[in-house]
Formats: structure tokens, C-alpha cells, sequence
């Protein structure tokens, strides 16, 4: 059974270009150029998109180099420490000509090459450089000490922190997708001491060597993030990073135009219900883009059908999930990061922090307890979206009604307004001000006891209008039959 997360979106669906995705990769990079080194901590599930995330942050600005993996270090060649490098290999890419002033050969070398022969300021990635036979070094350091210069023969070998941040301090920044070749203890050490030894340098931000790797929580220590934040490591946890407007941007995109047409025939029907719609499965989904990218390709909107709907999109979902949400940890969703005792689920995609609630894989929803859960989502959904267009044309229907009523506009606020029997001491204008706001309940009343007078269509939609109100506000979802009504009362 494979594992879905809030990091899978659909397949056409560039994750980086989401908002919540782009607002946490600019902070990383911020703090990138801040001078700090930066971990990522992504859940084990999502480490397939480790990559696109580091594109994302770096950009096509920032300086970097990719320390090499164990199995692209060169071997070690024969001869002494300390030799000549050997010539160096061509990277495939043109010259750089920054520097050359001579003009004739900029323009012989731009035809050669193309214009970023001309413009590059910065040379390609060098190859990873093979080491002496006797180089004490080995694992992490060695792997990062091979992007660098051969070091002097009177060089101390075990120092690659003190060359990088001392002799090559030129603010690049070391990128890293550590795997399971990379010991977590190296790791860690590798974390602690350059930013160490640079700071105790004094070097500006802009010259600081940083390192960037993206790990999860088996490739470090279970104490290293701590640690790490306390040695000024910014560590990003993907925790609580996508949001409302993620899910509605996969839903909206994964809406076929045949599903959105298929039910009301009229434009303004249509707007109505697909609002509805979609807010009910960005509500239900949350964070898990994929499952919100399927529910919005196969759901037609009637409630009804949402559990069969969200159970087959889910039957390729984790194997287990927790009952509940345990309410102990209902405030970890306002956290930088998952709390340990969830860190578990977490890592498995089984549980998220989004808009500042703990979500819950929405398989949960599909269990013989989530019918609770997936009804209080249904409800605040269609809460967001409808009550604001209920509230509406309550106000045109007042507005259509105040000019029939049967008493003058102070006696009618005192028996009806808000606030009881203050109308009579209003003028006139300020208690047609008041009875604007009349609620739907006390309309009802006024036109019961002949005070308003309603058309047999006023009446219809008054009833419509009140009887929706009444079940959002018992915090009910509305059913399809009475959804249905209210639409079209709702509709131009």
C-alpha cells in the first residue's frame, strides 16, 4: 500500500510554484543570505521532493556547489600529499570572459559560445578533485574537502573547515541531499563546526561558507536539531507550510469543466455550487494535495456521496491511522515543528499542521468513527462559503419588504430589532438604519404578525434562507436537497 503525504500533489501540479511552498523556501533562502547554515527537515515521506525544494531556494542567484556523493569521489591517486593537481578537465561550459577587456575576443567568443559566454560571472562547478594516496581524510569531509584547491604540502590535512571559511571564504553555499551513505553523526559534526569556525573568524554574511542539506529525522541525531538551532543552524522543519490557498489552487485546477456543468445549467447556479464545492474539499483534505487533486476530478458535490467519494480516492492511503487526534497535542500545530510524540505519524504522512490545526490523513474520515469529523468539515465549509451570500440577500430582501410595513419604522425596530424597545427615541432615518439589520427570525416574526408584507417568492426565499441559517448555526451541514434550495434562492 503506498503512502500518500501533504508533499505528493498531483502529477502536472509544479509544487513549487504554490504560495505556501514558495513563502517557506524564500524564508530558507533568507536565511541562507543571512550567513546561516540551514537543515530542512522534510518527513520520510516526502524525501522524493528533496530536490525540488533545494532548485527552489537556491533560485539562479545564489552560488553553490554539490558535495559530491561517496560513489563520485575520485580515488585516491598514487604520489605524495601535497603534489601539483593535475590539469584540470573541461566542464562542458564556455569560457568565462568577465574579467577580459580585450573587446574583439569577448565578440569572437560570444559567436563561438552564445551571450552567457560573455555574461557568466561566476565559472561551472568543479569536478570533484581526486585526492593523495595517504589523505587522512575520509567520509563528509573528505567528499567536501575534494571541491576544493589542493591544499600546501606543510597543509594540515584534517583542517577543511579552517581552509573553507579562512582561504576560500567566498560565501558560497555547500548543498547536500543526505542519504543513507551519510553518517548521522558526521552529518552533525560537519553542521556544528564550519558555521563554528567561520563565526570565531568574524567573517561578514556575504563571505560565510554555508551548508544546505535537506534531511529527515534518520539521518541526524534524535538531539542534533536542538543542538544545531542552538549553534545558530536554521533548521526549517516542513511542518504547517502549506495552507488554505495550496489546496484551493490543486482543487481548482483539478476541477474538469464537464463536473462543473453537470449539475445546474445556469452561470450564477453554477458559481454557487462549485464555490461550495471546492471549499468542502479543500476542508476535508487539507494539506494532502493529492487526495484534493483526485477528490476534485470525481466529486460532483452532493454530500451525500462524499464518503464513497473520499473513500475510493484514499484506498491507496497508509496502512494505519490513529483512531483520533489526541488533544494533548493540539497546540504542536502552532509549532515550528511536529512535537516528538508525533513525529511517528508524521513521518509516515498520517499527520500535518495546517492553518493552525493538526490534520489527520483524511482515510480517517472513511473509518466507522469519522463520520463526526467528516460532518463538522463538511459544515465549516459550507459555513465560509454560504453565510456570507445568506447574509446577502437577507439585506436585498429587507430592503424589498421595509417599504410595506404596517407601522412606523421606530415602533417596528422596538419590537423587533436586536436590542428590543430602544427604537423609539431614533429619528426616523436612524431607525431605518437599524431595521437594515433585521435577522432572518424577526423577519419571520414581522411578516407573521402582519407587521411585513411578504410576496408569495419573498416568502419562499425568507423560509429558505432562515431554515439554512438555523442548521449552520447549529453547526449541521446543510444535505443535498436543502443545498440545492438554497442555491437557487441564492442565484441572480
Amino acid at each position: 500500500m503506498t503512502t500518500t503525504g501533504p508533499l505528493t500533489a498531483a502529477a502536472d501540479q509544479d509544487l513549487t510554484a504554490l504560495p505556501g511552498v514558495r513563502h517557506w523556501t524564500r524564508r530558507v533562502a533568507e536565511d541562507l543570505a543571512a550567513g546561516h547554515s540551514c537543515v530542512v527537515m522534510l518527513p520520510a515521506h516526502a524525501t522524493v521532493h528533496g530536490e525540488d525544494l533545494l532548485r527552489a531556494v537556491l533560485g539562479v542567484r545564489t552560488p553553490h556547489r554539490r558535495i559530491p556523493p561517496p560513489d563520485a569521489l575520485p580515488a585516491p591517486r598514487s604520489g605524495e600529499a601535497g603534489e601539483d593537481d593535475p590539469e584540470p578537465l573541461w566542464s562542458g561550459q564556455p569560457p568565462i570572459l568577465a574579467d577580459i577587456d580585450d573587446t574583439f575576443l569577448v565578440d569572437a567568443m560570444t559567436a563561438a559560445f552564445g551571450s552567457d559566454a560573455a555574461l557568466s560571472s561566476a565559472p561551472a562547478p568543479p569536478l570533484p578533485r581526486p585526492r593523495p594516496a595517504s589523505d587522512p581524510l575520509n567520509g563528509l569531509e573528505a567528499r567536501l574537502e575534494s571541491l576544493l584547491p589542493a591544499r600546501p604540502a606543510d597543509g594540515d590535512p584534517a583542517d577543511v573547515y579552517q581552509r573553507l571559511a579562512a582561504d576560500h571564504a567566498d560565501g558560497c553555499t555547500y548543498i547536500l541531499n543526505a542519504g543513507e551513505h551519510d553518517d548521522p553523526d558526521a552529518l552533525t559534526r560537519l553542521l556544528l563546526r564550519l558555521p563554528a569556525t567561520a563565526k570565531a573568524l568574524g567573517l561578514p554574511p556575504e563571505q560565510r561558507p554555508k551548508l544546505l542539506v535537506v534531511a529527515t529525522t534518520d539521518r541526524l541525531p534524535a538531539t542534533a536539531p536542538d543542538d544545531l538551532v542552538r549553534a545558530d543552524v536554521a533548521v526549517h522543519w516542513w511542518w504547517g507550510a502549506l495552507g488554505r490557498l495550496d489546496t484551493a489552487s490543486v482543487t481548482a485546477v483539478n476541477r474538469p469543466l464537464s463536473v462543473r456543468t453537470a449539475t445546474h445549467r445556469d452561470t450564477g447556479r453554477t458559481r454557487i455550487g462549485e464555490s461550495v464545492t471546492q471549499a468542502c474539499i479543500v476542508e476535508v483534505c487539507g494539506p494532502y494535495l493529492d487526495l484534493a487533486a483526485a477528490l476534485a476530478a470525481h466529486w460532483h458535490g452532493q454530500p451525500e456521496s462524499l464518503r464513497a467519494a473520499l473513500t475510493a480516492v484514499c484506498a491507496a492511503g497508509p496502512p494505519t491511522l490513529p483512531a483520533q487526534r489526541d488533544p494533548a497535542h493540539r497546540t504542536g500545530a502552532l509549532a515550528h515543528q511536529p512535537p516528538d510524540a508525533l513525529r511517528p505519524r508524521w513521518n509516515n504522512g498520517t499527520i500535518e499542521a495546517w492553518e493552525g490545526h493538526l490534520r489527520v490523513h483524511p482515510a480517517a474520515l472513511c473509518t466507522a468513527t469519522g463520520d463526526t469529523e467528516l460532518n463538522k468539515l463538511l459544515w465549516v465549509a459550507q459555513s465560509r462559503t454560504l453565510l456570507p451570500l445568506i447574509d446577502d440577500a437577507r439585506d436585498a430582501l429587507v430592503t424589498e419588504v421595509l417599504p410595506t410595513s404596517t407601522c412606523p419604522p421606530q415602533q417596528l425596530l422596538a419590537m423587533y430589532g436586536a436590542d428590543g424597545g430602544d427604537g423609539a427615541n431614533l429619528r426616523p432615518a436612524g431607525a431605518d438604519e437599524r431595521l437594515q439589520a433585521l435577522e432572518l427570525g424577526r423577519l419571520y416574526s414581522a411578516k407573521t404578525n402582519g407587521h411585513l408584507v411578504f410576496t408569495t417568492g419573498q416568502t419562499s426565499t425568507l423560509l429558505t434562507l432562515r431554515n439554512a441559517r438555523n442548521e449552520l448555526s447549529h453547526r449541521r451541514h446543510l444535505p443535498g436537497k436543502t443545498l440545492d434550495q438554497l442555491i437557487t434562492k441564492l442565484s441572480p
